[in-house]
């Protein structure tokens, strides 16, 4: 392997924080770029890719598949989805790795202010504050708290984890649905296949699974029927994962009282989407990861640096994607990546 690698960073805006890796690992030969043309047509004998998954076109994946060196050792997401780069396709045989977990705890922190807003009726507090209302008694008494309560976390990752945590400060008793994972903060883990049962006893459902063809429509029609009527559901992870219409329905009908969206099904969210006007729904646009700070760089240029070091003595590189057992995900967004 050369002493000095080349890496191309293929960033999603000239603001890009990520840019610091720049500056941080000046051991490396960088080619930046800010679309993905510019990106394909710059790939070259890099040796190492750094992506952001917004950025992930067809085109791109074609470039990558077909480059021309053959000293392409890693690519790494910046971002902990990595759906849009498995749809746009992956060369063969290089390892791929993605940044899960770094702004762990920012989304952790916006699921739990998405939470609270619902089940403290702050859009109704919103509204009465534009309307200059005192609707105190009207308010008061659709409020809902988390004392007591039952939350299901729907995945045990490091955003699924960090969630627990702050959840068992609030004297919740936290479930968690996991193919593999526990905490110490969960009082039981279900499988999948049991979903609807631990559904039934939940009063609010937290998703931060990862999106794959396994989790497409997790939770549907049948799914939320299993809640518990007046329950919560708050997605901090990919809009796919609920099945919107259902979802819409439920809130309509009454059976889920709020939900607190940060992803949707298409994004943007068309402006003649339900949720916009329904008045328990709090809607973020996919901005939980925003404000992981120094925090969040931290750990981003702590998992690159580690795995750089892994890379250079051909070690197993850590936060490894499975791209061979994962097909392609159903990709909505229409906004330019």
């Amino acid at each position: 392997m050369k002493d000095r690698m080349n890496a191309l960073f293929c960033a999603f805006h000239a603001k890009d924080r990520m840019l610091r890796f720049l500056d941080d690992f000046p051991e490396i030969n960088w080619t930046v770029t800010q679309t993905p043309a510019e990106a394909a047509a710059a790939i070259g004998m890099a040796h190492i890719v750094v992506l952001n998954n917004r950025i992930c076109t067809p085109e791109l994946g074609a470039a990558l598949r077909s480059s021309p060196s053959p000293d392409l050792l890693w690519i790494h997401f910046i971002t902990a989805g990595v759906e849009r780069g498995l749809a746009m396709g992956l060369p063969p045989g290089v390892p791929v790795t993605n940044a899960a977990g770094a702004n762990g705890p920012a989304l952790a922190e916006h699921a739990f202010a998405l939470l609270l807003g619902c089940m403290r009726r702050f859009n109704d507090i919103f509204q009465a504050q534009a309307a200059r209302s005192w609707r105190r008694l009207e308010i008061s008494a659709k409020m809902r708290g988390l004392e007591g309560s039952r939350v299901c976390i729907i995945g045990l990752g490091a955003v699924g984890r960090e969630i627990a945590r702050k959840l068992r400060a609030f004297d919740v008793d936290v479930i968690a649905i996991s193919r593999s994972g526990n905490d110490s903060n969960v009082s039981a883990v279900y499988p999948r296949e049991r979903l609807c049962e631990a559904f039934h006893q939940s009063d609010a459902v937290i998703v931060c699974t990862n999106s794959d063809p396994s989790s497409y429509h997790l939770i549907g029609e049948a799914e939320i029927a299993a809640l518990k009527p007046g329950s919560f559901i708050v997605n901090v992870a990919r809009g796919e994962i609920i099945d919107e219409n259902a979802l819409i329905e439920s809130l309509k009908s009454g059976h889920i009282a709020g939900a607190g969206l940060d992803v949707t099904e298409e994004e943007p969210l068309p402006p003649d989407n339900s949720l916009w006007t329904l008045p328990c729904v709090i809607l973020s646009p996919h901005v939980a990861g925003g404000g992981a700070g120094e925090g969040g760089y931290r750990r981003q240029k702590d998992l690159f640096a580690a795995n750089l070091q892994r890379l250079e003595k051909r070690q197993t590189l850590l936060s490894l994607v499975d791209t061979a057992s994962t097909a392609q995900v159903p990709v909505t967004e229409t906004r330019p990546p």
